[in-house]
């Protein structure tokens, strides 16, 4: 008597085709531990697609772990032309639960994710670090707050998200650092979010050190504890940053020490053209605005073109107050504030570069 632990790949797929895939893959894939193999093996995109072929299913949603191969983008766009070619929807999950002992890194050629194929249907690549797992989806792309600014193109290929759940006792070991290094082997990161409360600046320069293409920057909120001090490679780090940075967007949730966290971020993030604050300790939203025009006058930041804040009650003459502070102080001579619920954004263009537009336009004119 032959057992069904014994049947080969071939014959089990031939018996197959006489069941619904579906109704097979939810009643026995936890059930029989010969088909769990099966269902993750190295052919388990075309086995389990040949089984039934879904022409019109519009959305699919796929777990799979303990096989790296899993994130072949190259096999994934094959089989979803083949056998789902009016597919809208897709959600990929892989969870790489502490791999590193078990099973082999990834090998193949990085970033197949950021190819025409997912760009063209905006299916977003993300990755998230909780403890020693990490989870790898892809999702179709929602609006972020990264894309509030006056962007019309989209492009899927640099949303890449790498996020931090949480890092124990605000530590950054070695460990952390093996986990990045292994998904950096499938991809760019170019979007960081730390969940982290309180987060350990030396923690955070060290993260950034790692992930060198990343352009947009979201964190909870920042420790300025005295007694954290950074070491000399810290401090390097960041001294660097005026020559390595490409981060361009940043949205801190929380701010406590305007004047410390300000400082170190516009250190961190010198070409910054997007700042947006959740929450502030202070209700002085003029003195607010004031300490962060005096911060990007003393960084010499004139790259930072647009500012949102949340304010919890907000109305129309807020928006005129500050309109007239900005006004009376004159720190802008072109500038528009917009109210979007109870968030205000102040947008504005530095006169040097109004400036040097406008005497193109002048010298143009005289060519003619």
């Amino acid at each position: 008597m032959t057992c069904f632990e014994d049947l080969s790949n071939e014959l089990l797929c031939e018996i197959f085709d006489y069941l619904d895939g579906y109704w097979l893959y939810q009643i026995f894939s936890n059930l029989n531990f010969r088909l769990e193999q099966l269902l993750h093996s190295s052919s388990e995109l075309e086995i389990f697609m040949t089984i039934k072929i879904f022409p019109n299913l519009k959305s699919l949603c796929i777990v799979g772990s303990k096989d790296i191969s899993f994130l072949h983008a190259c096999r994934w766009e094959q089989s979803i032309l083949n056998y789902f070619p009016q597919l809208e929807e897709f959600y990929l999950i892989y969870n790489d639960d502490d791999n590193e002992q078990n099973y082999p890194i990834y090998t193949e050629r990085p970033n197949q994710f950021s190819s025409s194929f997912w760009i063209e249907r905006q299916w977003l690549f993300e990755v998230e670090i909780k403890d020693i797992s990490i989870k790898y989806t892809i999702r179709p792309y929602s609006k972020g707050w990264y894309y509030e600014t006056n962007d019309n193109i989209i492009d899927c290929s640099t949303f890449i998200n790498l996020t931090f759940e949480c890092i124990p006792d605000s530590i950054f070991d070695e460990e952390r650092s093996k986990e990045i290094e292994r998904v950096l082997t499938i991809t760019k990161i170019y979007y960081l979010k730390i969940l982290e409360e309180d987060l350990s600046i030396p923690v955070l320069i060290q993260i950034i050190n790692l992930l060198p293409n990343i352009t947009t920057l979201k964190i909870h909120s920042l420790s300025t504890d005295k007694t954290t001090e950074l070491t000399l490679k810290e401090l390097l780090i960041l001294c660097s940053m005026k020559q390595t940075s490409q981060i361009i967007k940043v949205y801190l949730e929380e701010i406590d020490d305007i004047h410390k966290e300000l400082d170190f971020l516009f250190t961190l993030c010198p070409y910054m053209e997007y700042f947006k604050v959740g929450r502030t300790n202070t209700t002085d939203i003029q003195s607010f605005l004031r300490t962060i025009f005096k911060k990007i006058n003393r960084n010499n930041n004139h790259h930072l073109r647009l500012l949102c804040f949340h304010i919890s009650t907000v109305d129309d003459r807020i928006v005129e107050n500050i309109e007239e502070m900005i006004k009376c102080d004159k720190l802008l001579p072109y500038f528009t504030v917009e109210r979007i619920l109870n968030d205000v954004y102040l947008q504005w263009k530095w006169l040097e570069h109004i400036d040097l537009f406008s005497c193109n336009i002048y010298l143009i004119n005289k060519i003619k």
